[in-house]
């Protein structure tokens, strides 16, 4: 049972790596595909407000692709933002003279590790959408759900670079705008709101294996499946034990030669000489 258990926790894993999770550089919009890739990186918005006789600082820090990095460890575990957060808030509080204090952090958007934003928009017709919004749950404060709606506007005037626009936070809901070329569908105009420069090229190159590593994983995945069950069956059903629990196990001892004698016939067809009979194994 210990063989038995061992492959189960090996399936899980390949099945829960094999799982589908958001991809920035192939975002899917009402049909249409976005690179969003571009956007991968930690943007920090700020703004201060007069609070007499203190001054209250507000931060968000956000990456649309992904949860935050971890905080170093020089900042009190306290004061750091919740594991899995995509977007976070903090507070912070200054009085002259005086050291400063954080006094709220909280996850806007993210909570569970399998949380995943959701990407909006209307559809036009056959026309990719010129803005839409991604949007994504957070934690719960005072029984109300905080989460984050962020419009992305299809810019090729500007650039990927600049940061969104703090529209406003209002009943648990964070508001921002980005206008940005990476909000542009791919195929329009060309160039899919994709920076023109060497380090996209590789990255379209690279994309073309995508195909085999996703079928690789098929086939490690269908492999382990197969041991798993033929085990169980062997196990609990023939009552087996030992190496008699590999699900045809007969077959697999003469696959050595089963290949070999493969590859001799095909040596031998292409050397232009045929064999009568069989070979002795």
């Amino acid at each position: 049972m210990q063989i038995f258990s061992a492959l189960v926790v090996s399936v899980l894993a390949l099945s829960n790596g094999a799982a589908a999770a958001f991809d920035c550089k192939k975002a899917q919009v009402a049909g249409f595909t976005y690179d969003l890739s571009a956007l991968n990186t930690e943007i920090t918005l700020e703004s201060n407000a007069t609070t007499p006789p203190t001054i209250t600082g507000t931060s968000y820090k956000l990456n649309i692709c992904g949860p935050l990095a971890s905080a170093p460890d020089s900042v009190p575990e306290i004061d750091r933002c919740p594991a899995n957060a995509w977007v976070c808030r903090s507070v912070t509080n200054y009085k002259k003279d005086e050291k400063s204090r954080v006094t709220e952090v909280n996850a806007v958007a993210g909570v569970g590790s399998k949380d995943e934003p959701s990407l909006e928009a209307r559809a036009s017709g056959n026309e990719s959408p010129r803005e839409f919004h991604w949007k994504m749950s957070g934690t719960e404060v005072d029984k109300v759900g905080w989460s984050a709606d962020i419009k992305l506007v299809c810019d090729k005037s500007a650039k990927n670079e600049n940061p969104p626009t703090l529209v406003g936070f209002s009943q648990g809901v964070l508001s921002l705008e980005w206008s940005v070329p990476a909000a542009c569908a791919l195929g329009d105009n060309g160039d899919g709101g994709k920076d023109k420069s060497p380090d996209n090229d590789k990255d379209d190159s690279s994309s073309q294996g995508g195909f085999f590593s996703t079928l690789f994983t098929l086939f490690i995945v269908g492999s382990t499946l197969y041991l798993v069950v033929g085990v169980l069956y062997k196990s609990l059903v023939v009552r087996a034990t030992g190496l008699d629990m590999i699900p045809n196990l007969a077959f697999w001892r003469e696959f050595p030669y089963l290949c070999a004698d493969f590859a001799q016939h095909m040596w031998d067809m292409a050397g232009g000489r045929r064999r009568d009979g069989y070979s002795v194994v």
